[in-house]
């Protein structure tokens, strides 16, 4: 089944379909070049209750491990990193929750270690490309294993075959529970700046320590 796909996606694009080590050696070419990376967004996560939540906005990322995720549904929020402390804030709840970025349990951060330093191969352990359907047409569904013992027991990334980019991520955990991350309208090396990472609490919000998945 897997070749029959693999067929139709050459014969579709009228070029060659790309082998996975070629798709890997791809992204991880890709992302260790890219400056930086903008994109809207759709986050969709599902806790162990099969209870789902969405959200959609837009995102910067730049490195070295910067991120912006910007809100807009279904309410405002904002989470921002400056590379070595993470920020969520919400402001009907004037509230702000702040940790360190290497104690912070949070799917929106896999993606900006991406940015610069990209080692697909160091990080996981077995790779395979999914016989499935992609969510985003025309993409390579890939399925990741990590290296390291953590709460992330997968990752599933829908890659564009000819740029490389990552345009889905679905972050699967032991609990059962899982993150989607679906990008659209990317731009990449525009010359972001330093500063749209910075974050300083309003006055009167509460802060408090620790930022959850």
């Amino acid at each position: 089944m897997l070749h029959i796909l693999v067929l139709l996606f050459s014969l579709a694009s009228g070029q060659p379909a790309p082998s996975l080590n070629a798709i890997i050696d791809g992204v991880d070419r890709t992302y260790a070049r890219m400056k930086d990376f903008s994109a809207d967004f759709v986050q969709l996560e599902q806790n162990s209750l099969n209870r789902k939540q969405q959200g959609a906005g837009h995102l910067y990322l730049m490195r070295p491990r910067m991120a912006r995720y910007e809100y807009k549904t279904p309410e405002e929020q904002l989470f921002v990193s400056d590379g070595k402390m993470a920020y969520f804030y919400v402001p009907a709840d004037k509230q702000v929750r702040q940790g360190a970025v290497k104690d912070t349990m949070d799917d929106r951060i896999p993606l900006m270690f991406l940015i610069g330093r990209s080692n697909l191969r160091g990080e996981f352990t077995s790779f395979e490309q999914l016989p499935v359907r992609p969510v985003v047409a025309g993409a390579v569904v890939v399925r990741m294993v990590p290296r390291r013992k953590t709460d992330l027991s997968e990752l599933v990334a829908e890659i564009d075959p000819q740029s490389f980019l990552i345009r889905r991520l679905v972050l699967g955990h032991q609990d059962g529970s899982r993150s989607e991350l679906t990008f659209s309208n990317i731009q990449v090396n525009t010359g972001l700046k330093a500063g749209l990472f910075n974050f300083v609490p309003p006055a009167g919000v509460q802060v408090l320590e620790g930022i959850g998945q």
